[in-house]
């Protein structure tokens, strides 16, 4: 019986083929490390910038605004034709439009008035010019009457508020009035200002208007001049169409009002001051910088279009930011009553 036990020689070779390796060996790329990697990377991303955002600076909403005034005639007019149009920028001096008195007795005195010479006509355009004047003093000494009235009892509204003993809507009243008799003081200074340098216009030319030998056309049109700078915002009459003397004309945009008035929390109330810059977010992407230039007593409801759906309505501390020195107020003008967000640093 043969024996299963094999043993196996020492001097035995195996034998083996040489296999030979032609170019490098690839290392497979380990696609769940990168994915894993990228997401973790952008969380540690997101929330160091999270905690930046929330710990060196504040946010809030803010609106951007404009002082308006409202052009009238103190008569009844016809208006002939418009010289500007809505959106065009003014400067004091400019002619907005041009206009007949709807009245026969001041027709034919001004008829009266051209078959005379220039003389007499300039004497009585600068003694007309001279009335407007007085009558303008006389309104504004009546306003600023009235202004100093309403400063006396703002203080006095102010503690009240604080007390509960008045209402946060009594304030802003106040304090809207003040600013309107304001405008409206400044508006008529400034109308003074062009009618005096008209008069002063009249009498230097008057010699020179003596010699001539035919009188000028007479023309029954009168031209409105601006009082202030500004921008056209809204115009209510066409050419041809009457204008009573309580109803608007024109709304204008005081070119140097523009502001935004912004809405921070009260707990940043620390972080706020009056000189402190504010970097100003427009609705295209557009950044600018601004000033704080008013800080408001008491706090204010934050706007409906801010506040927060099935949320409490909440005060927040209300400011005025203007444009910062060097800023471009065109861009500040395209945005009248939209939304911006504003940021300001906390150190």
């Amino acid at each position: 019986m043969k024996s299963l036990n094999f043993k196996r020689q020492e001097n035995a070779k195996l034998r083996y083929l040489e296999e030979k390796v032609t170019g490098k060996s690839s290392s497979r790329i380990n696609w769940d490390r990168i994915v894993y990697l990228s997401i973790l990377g952008l969380i540690v991303f997101f929330v160091l910038r999270y905690f930046f955002l929330h710990s060196f600076y504040i946010t809030a909403d803010g609106q951007v605004l404009f002082e308006t005034v409202e052009i009238g005639e103190t008569q009844d007019i016809r208006i002939e034709r418009f010289l500007i149009e809505e959106g065009d920028n003014m400067k004091v001096g400019d002619t907005l439009f041009t206009y007949l008195i709807e009245d026969p007795n001041e027709f034919a005195i001004k008829s009266n008035e051209a078959a005379s010479n220039q003389s007499n006509w300039a004497e009585r355009e600068m003694y007309a010019l001279q009335k407007s004047i007085e009558l303008n003093n006389s309104q504004i000494a009546s306003d600023e009457k009235l202004m100093n009235s309403y400063k006396s009892q703002l203080k006095r509204l102010e503690n009240e508020v604080i007390l509960g003993a008045a209402t946060e809507r009594d304030l802003n009243n106040l304090e809207y009035q003040i600013s309107k008799l304001e405008t409206t003081i400044s508006l008529a200074q400034s109308e003074n200002e062009v009618l005096a340098k008209q008069i002063n216009d009249l009498k230097n030319n008057k010699a020179g208007v003596q010699k001539k030998e035919e009188p000028a056309t007479f023309s029954p049109y009168r031209a409105f001049v601006s009082p202030i700078d500004g921008y056209i915002a809204r115009i209510f009459k066409e050419p041809y169409e009457v204008a009573l003397k309580s109803q608007v004309i024109m709304k204008v945009h005081r070119a140097d009002s523009v502001h935004v008035k912004g809405y921070f929390d009260q707990e940043d109330l620390n972080y706020v001051n009056v000189g402190d810059m504010v970097d100003v977010s427009f609705p295209d992407g557009k950044e600018s910088e601004g000033v704080i230039k008013r800080f408001y007593t008491s706090t204010v409801l934050i706007p409906e279009e801010f506040q927060e759906k099935y949320e409490p309505a909440k005060r927040t501390i209300a400011v005025d930011i203007v444009p910062a020195p060097g800023a471009d107020l065109e861009i500040w003008k395209r945005y009248y009553k939209l939304s911006v967000k504003l940021r300001k640093r906390t150190f």
